[in-house]
């Protein structure tokens, strides 16, 4: 059978003809996300229940029986191990217990550092064709006997690319225009006068399955066992919404205590109108926004949108980055863990002082400033390949700080 290639011109054609407009059924992908396997998967849940019996935490599983959702107690007691083996194993060992159950896990990346790359490099090429998503991507996994998804027919607010690792899956998909005539669609598990005007799309290992978010969907079967990943884009976010983050951030960092109370205080002119009605002053906190505003250089407003993009490009777009089991420790001498994946940084302008600063960030470790050359000097030396020295940046009188530094780079998984 022949192969699709997951390249630039299939990228491009999919964002002209299928991106949130029309669901897309590919068979026999050529992708190293196929590294992804039956065998990759099991060993990923496994590990996400160890850590999550671990921790008595369901770190993203849920688990439903006949339709209905378990307890937590039970959905740990029902979680892979690694006695089980493989996905079938562990299917043998369910359906001792429950003629229909389903396992979900909303987090499974958290526990794969080493094939994270594989999934960050499908996002920059899609991202790079479609636009970059204000919220983040997610890497979910279903798997059971289940004849119909718990929650009924439903939609979710992000496009779904959807991958079978075991045996077939088939979802039945209708138009957002359908269901806004048909509102009795919604969370239905009777519908079958409506498969007419369904679309059907039906994958097995090696295929990717694709819809819009608003797309409704259910999954179907006829009670074999299938287990499927999924990398959830939500693209429930307008671009206003970062904006605004940005610009409050940049307010509350310029202005005095005020703009972070929970009450305004008024004044006799802000509190009354005039005698038909007029209200002619607003409260001084506000006047003070106002200033502040026009104070702001151009130099400003591009340092707290660089620090905005900075932040949204080092986690990949992703939700939920993995780290490693054990924290970082620091060794000699430091390398990044891949080429690929530098760490950020960019150059921060502070008209008031005139100091230097920069941000920086890797994965989730989340925005970061410096004042320290050293570090940035340290960071531009490590994207370019190097290896170094960590004494570098551990000694004089930024010691402690650079130290944290490296601390929180490493725990966020930047070196090797």
């Amino acid at each position: 059978m022949k192969e699709t290639r997951l390249d630039d011109t299939f990228w491009s054609r999919f964002a002209k003809n299928n991106w949130e407009r029309k669901p897309l059924m590919l068979r026999n992908i050529k992708s190293d996300l196929l590294e992804l396997d039956e065998s990759e998967i099991f060993k990923l849940i496994v590990k996400a229940a160890d850590r999550s019996r671990r921790e008595k935490n369901l770190l993203g599983f849920k688990f439903f029986v006949g339709g209905i959702r378990s307890s937590d107690v039970e959905t740990l007691f029902v979680l892979p191990r690694k006695s089980d083996k493989s996905f079938l194993g562990y299917n043998e060992r369910m359906e001792r217990m429950y003629q229909d159950y389903c396992l979900v896990c909303d987090e499974l990346l958290q526990v794969n550092r080493e094939k994270q790359s594989l999934l960050t490099q499908f996002t920059r090429d899609l991202y790079r064709h479609v636009g970059f998503s204000n919220r983040f991507a997610e890497m979910g996994l279903y798997l059971g006997n289940y004849r119909k998804t718990p929650f009924g027919v439903h939609r979710d607010l992000c496009g779904v690319f959807s991958f079978p690792v075991v045996g077939t899956k088939k979802f039945r998909a209708w138009s957002p225009e359908y269901v806004a005539k048909n509102p009795a669609l919604e969370q239905s598990f009777r519908y079958s006068k409506h498969n007419a005007e369904s679309l059907v799309l039906e994958g097995e290992v090696g295929d990717m399955m694709y819809w819009p978010s608003a797309s409704w969907h259910i999954a179907e079967s006829n009670g074999s066992f299938s287990a499927t990943w999924s990398l959830g884009v939500w693209v429930d976010r307008p671009t206003s919404e970062l904006v605004s983050e940005t610009l409050v951030t940049l307010l509350t960092d310029k202005m005095d205590e005020r703009i972070s109370a929970s009450t305004i205080s008024v004044s006799d002119k802000s509190e009354r109108a005039g005698p038909d009605g007029e209200v002619r002053s607003v409260p001084d906190v506000f006047d003070a926004a106002i200033a502040t505003l026009k104070q702001l250089t151009r130099e400003d407003l591009h340092s707290a949108f660089r620090a905005t993009w900075l932040k949204r490009l080092s986690g990949s777009g992703l939700k939920t980055l993995a780290k490693s089991d054990a924290p970082f420790a620091m060794n000699k001498t430091l390398k990044l863990r891949e080429v690929n994946a530098p760490i950020l940084w960019t150059l921060l302008s502070d008209s008031k002082n005139k100091r230097f600063k920069f941000s920086y960030a890797f994965g989730d470790s989340g925005l970061n400033s410096s004042t320290s050359r050293e570090l940035l000097k340290l960071i531009k030396s490590l994207n370019a390949g190097a290896t170094v020295e960590a004494a570098k940046v551990l000694n004089g009188k930024n010691k402690l700080v650079n130290s944290k530094s490296l601390k929180l780079l490493g725990d966020a998984g930047a070196f090797q």
